[in-house]
């Protein structure tokens, strides 16, 4: 596979990952709608590693903060920092102990303010590719 298209590959499979999260939010399953949204900028940012490097292949790494390191993107200090708790989701979803703390966190209006911040990151990482 060309560069583009090993591009192309990480851009849909984020899109998948949005539609997912849609269908999680709409079904009131905020958890599972988190760690897609955490796919969503992880797939986005692998992307970007794809495009910044000489290989095609990014690191198997999930912390978004690490990925987003070995690209040459510019984020605030408020984005960057974002990614690390947009990370956290994807332990938080995966763990019984860690679970039960996101589940709490989880209500309808941090999901409606998560949806919307993921949505204008999403939108800066494609702009950028």
């Amino acid at each position: 596979m060309t560069k583009q298209e090993h591009i192309s590959y990480w851009i849909t499979s984020a899109s998948e990952n949005l539609d997912d999260a849609l269908v999680m939010m709409k079904g009131k399953r905020y958890v599972m709608a988190l760690f897609s949204f955490n796919l969503v900028i992880e797939k986005l940012l692998k992307a970007h590693w794809v495009k910044d490097n000489i290989d095609n292949t990014p690191s198997k790494s999930h912390d978004l903060q690490y990925l987003y390191n070995q690209t040459n993107l510019e984020f605030t200090m408020d984005d960057y920092n974002y990614l690390g708790a947009v990370s956290g989701w994807n332990l938080s979803t995966r763990y019984p102990d860690y679970k039960m703390k996101i589940y709490k966190m989880c209500t309808p209006e941090f999901m409606k303010t998560t949806k919307k911040k993921i949505e204008i990151l999403r939108q800066c990482l494609l702009k950028k590719l």
